[in-house]
Formats: structure tokens, C-alpha cells, sequence
């Protein structure tokens, strides 16, 4: 039964994989590809496959990197569009 459920996970995994070759959006296709390499490393970490592990470990490392770095930058700019927004008063500088 166990072996089942390491098999399923890594059937999902990979399917999420492969499916995430057509998706078009860069958020939504980091964040398919970080799920589905997260799902094969834990398949390949329980049939102990050391280049398994390392390979979805890396894949998962970067898209884990640049999704934070999206979600600072989204921040970023939704707290710059509410200092300028319509409504409220701009800050300003000049004396």
C-alpha cells in the first residue's frame, strides 16, 4: 500500500510537470513546476535515486527563488501604487 500512494505522488508530480509546459504565465507555471519537483523529490527520496533528489531539488531551489522574488517585486509595487494613488494626497519634496 505504501508503495502505491510513492507511486501516485510521482505520477502527479510528473503530471504536473509535463502540464506545466503549457502554461503561459511565468507565475503560474514556476509555481505548477514547484509543486510537481516538490511531489518527484519526495517519490525519488523514498527510492533513495540520488540524482533524482538532486536534479527536482535544484528545479525546486530555483522556482522557489524567483517566485519569492516575484512576490517581493508585487509587493513592491502594489505599496507604490497605493502611496500614488487617486484620492490620496501625494507626498512631495519641494519647499
Amino acid at each position: 500500500m505504501e508503495n502505491m500512494v510513492y507511486n501516485i505522488i510521482s505520477w502527479v508530480g510528473l503530471t504536473i510537470c509535463i502540464g506545466a509546459f503549457f502554461i503561459k504565465d511565468v507565475f503560474w507555471l514556476r509555481l505548477a513546476t514547484l509543486i510537481g519537483c516538490s511531489l518527484l523529490f519526495v517519490y525519488y527520496s523514498h527510492i533513495a535515486i540520488p540524482q533524482g533528489v538532486i536534479s527536482n531539488l535544484l528545479v525546486l531551489l530555483i522556482n522557489a527563488y524567483y517566485l519569492v522574488r516575484f512576490a517581493s517585486a508585487r509587493r513592491k509595487a502594489l505599496n507604490a501604487s497605493k502611496i500614488t494613488s487617486p484620492g490620496s494626497p501625494v507626498l512631495t519634496t519641494d519647499n
